[in-house]
């Protein structure tokens, strides 16, 4: 029984942090944004994808000139 107090405190928390980012996302500008690797669903392949610099949020997909030239800065 104590694990499960544990999982739903773990839970909760989770739900309370998950809305504290969305509502300093939804406020967030996106005024600097860099183009980085981002997991885009759990479990899956790293993806680039414009990243804005202040709140963490994923913005867009790069185009074909932006991606190459991150990936040639890369190397």
């Amino acid at each position: 029984m104590a694990a499960n107090r544990t999982v739903n405190k773990l839970l909760d928390q989770k739900r309370q942090i998950e809305q504290e980012l969305k509502s300093i996302r939804s406020e967030c500008t996106h005024g600097s944004q860099a183009i980085k690797q981002v997991h885009v669903r759990e479990g899956s392949q790293v993806d680039a994808r414009w990243v804005c610099d202040e709140c963490g949020s994923i913005q867009r997909h790069p185009n074909k000139v932006e991606l190459d030239n991150f990936l040639n800065n890369k190397k």
